[in-house]
């Protein structure tokens, strides 16, 4: 629905009311008009030349952005049964944290990444042939870098940036490899546990291998599964042990956000973290301590 100009001007020129049934109108009314409404008002923005009022665009066109994204969410999770497209999962939580975000930037982006794997990898192939090729295209043809292990920094988590610097925290990586698995049609699963989670190459209902991905995609068999757990510093009895789909690397992903954000004391961004997980339920892979 388009956005007639004179009636978007004259919700802009009441924003600084301080009337609280003026302000419930404006936003109420600005809501009416729908997603479109994100777009027509980031285009005021750029041509207010007051820096005050300016703010208070941006401010209401990001909580309406946030309003809407989170809608998309629960009827992306909700829909009809089947996988959950990690791509399109991405995309909302990328432009939900990033409201001047475009889908077709964000396409392409993803695109470009992708087909550099579908033009080799191929299904008369093996499983470890072409986890080997998805290996060498991450990280050496497309130069996919691990940073911020300790998940600190805001610019190596978000997939639409990781997308552009090629550069993530430990949980972006995942999520575009993910995501690259999914597209392809490669069975990769989650093998997850209390603390973190490993990718595991899935076939007729079991396991063949396992994948490392801070060690460049390096494959490894269940029987070395407890020397990967003793890297990473965890004691975790098998039994905690759950293989999960995609929507458990949704969660993942949102967790280790939220971590981020809380450690940065970002209460509006930690608050909008959490509402999105919780759309996905309680289940939780991530012990998310406060801070010291």
């Amino acid at each position: 629905m388009a956005v007639d100009p004179e009636e978007l001007e004259s919700l802009v020129a009441l924003m600084d009311d301080r009337d609280t049934v003026v302000t419930e109108l404006v936003n109420s009314r600005l809501a009416s008009q729908g997603p479109e409404i994100v777009r027509s008002l980031r285009n005021r923005s750029e041509r207010e030349a007051d820096p005050a009022r300016k703010a208070l665009i941006v401010e209401r066109a990001k909580a309406l952005n946030n309003e809407f994204k989170l809608a998309d969410f629960q009827d992306f999770t909700t829909r009809a049964p089947g996988p959950l497209s990690l791509f399109e999962g991405s995309w909302i939580i990328s432009s939900m944290l990033d409201w001047t975000l475009q889908r077709e930037r964000y396409e392409d982006l993803f695109f470009r990444c992708s087909q550099a794997y579908l033009a080799e990898g191929s299904d008369q192939r093996t499983g470890v042939e072409n986890i080997r090729i998805l290996n060498h295209i991450f990280y050496h043809r497309l130069k996919f870098t691990l940073y911020d292990v300790q998940l600190r920094d805001p610019q190596y988590a978000l997939v639409s940036d990781v997308l552009k610097s090629r550069g993530g925290n430990p949980f972006a990586l995942a999520f575009i490899y993910l995501m690259i698995c999914q597209i392809a049609g490669l069975p990769v699963e989650l093998l997850c546990f209390p603390g973190g989670f490993v990718p595991a190459y899935v076939e007729g209902g079991k396991i063949l291998f396992y994948i490392n991905l801070y060690r460049g995609g390096e494959l490894f068999p269940q029987d070395r599964l407890d020397t990967f757990m003793k890297a990473t510093g965890l004691q975790i009895d098998k039994s905690a042990f759950r293989r999960r789909d995609e929507s458990a690397m949704l969660t993942l992903y949102l967790e280790s956000l939220l971590y981020i954000h809380a450690g940065r004391k970002n209460e509006k961004m930690s608050t909008l973290l959490d509402r999105a997980l919780s759309i996905l339920g309680p289940e939780r892979y991530l012990t998310i301590d406060e801070p010291e």
